[in-house]
């Protein structure tokens, strides 16, 4: 819900099996497998100076960036599935902005480790998300641009795979590429509202797309809200909200005019598969199996899937299905 570098020594790594033993994750998070075992606190400020949190009632045995790591993903491994509703709006200057289509659907994820980088995991995932009728509610298969008056077939989002890498530095965990050639740094620290935690996510990607002339410029707005139960449990009920501002999608038939698309939605992370509409887990089961799993495997020498570039490579595809180039 996208070879490790020279920076990283000689050896290289391509791919990876999927499997935590709990002595992996104990070294990762900097405690004794006794101490995980018998849920003993663990006191550690990251390098932005949060603390652990604490209830008389339920003594806490993760700190803050153990719960932040285990609201995406089970850390002793397993798979996480969060289910996601929301709109997507288009927005031109100077007139009245557009409701286009509902957007909802999934990701599902698990923690791989990294071959001979103890201190390294990765967040592999997978994500299907549907675009529907704002009215009815279900998938579309094509589309009635209002500002082009012309009908295009829908690409729905199929990102296979959106994969995230951290590391482990000293008491805190940072973001790094999935080479790990290069380190992001380490989160801001979350608020605290009631019961819960809020960490939130301000990015702007700015980076090429082969085939298109500008690069690809966006913002997304992320919060995440993880109970703070979670310290001492799985946390089960995180939830997101996130944001996007970004150019118009590539299938839209809108290259060339002014304007961009604003998306909205939510998210929680669920139970169990079992708990995604029936309808959803029809399609993955008729059209989509490769989403009823997380990736079990992550290349690190390869790149994240998006709308734009699974639209480029649908396209490149068709044409030499058809005898083109």
């Amino acid at each position: 819900m996208h070879s490790i570098g020279s920076t990283l020594g000689e050896k290289t790594m391509t791919k990876t099996r999927i499997r935590l033993p709990l002595v992996l994750v104990a070294m990762l998070l900097g405690i004794g497998s006794l101490g995980a075992a018998c849920g003993t606190p663990v006191e550690t400020a990251s390098e932005t100076g949060s603390e652990t949190a604490s209830t008389p009632e339920s003594p806490p045995s993760k700190s803050l960036d153990e719960l932040r790591l285990s609201a995406y993903a089970p850390l002793e491994g397993g798979e996480a599935v969060f289910y996601m509703q929301g709109w997507a709006y288009g927005f031109v200057p100077g007139e009245r902005p557009q409701k286009l289509f509902g957007i909802e659907g999934f990701n599902i994820r698990n923690y791989v480790p990294v071959e001979d980088m103890e201190s390294d995991l990765i967040l592999a995932s997978r994500e299907l998300v549907f675009y529907t009728d704002p009215k009815s509610g279900e998938a579309i298969s094509e589309w009635s641009n209002p500002y082009t008056e012309q009908t295009v077939e829908v690409f729905h989002i199929q990102n296979d795979p959106v994969n995230f890498r951290m590391r482990r530095q000293g008491e805190s965990f940072v973001g790094v590429s999935l080479d790990g050639s290069r380190v992001y740094g380490p989160s801001a620290p979350p608020a605290e509202w009631d019961d819960y935690f809020v960490w939130h996510a301000d990015v702007f990607p700015f980076y090429p797309i082969p085939g298109w002339e500008k690069n690809y410029t966006a913002a997304e707005m992320f919060d995440f809200y993880v109970p703070k139960a979670g310290l001492s449990s799985d946390p089960f009920e995180t939830m997101v909200s996130w944001t996007r501002v970004g150019p118009w999608l590539p299938w839209l038939g809108m290259d060339g005019h002014e304007g961009l698309m604003v998306y909205h939605a939510r998210s929680r992370r669920l139970s169990s598969w079992d708990d995604l509409p029936e309808w959803i887990r029809a399609r993955v089961d008729q059209e989509y199996p490769q989403y009823r799993h997380p990736p079990e495997e992550v290349d690190v020498t390869g790149h994240n899937e998006t709308s734009w570039t699974f639209y480029m490579k649908e396209m490149k595809r068709r044409a030499q299905a058809s005898g083109g180039s």
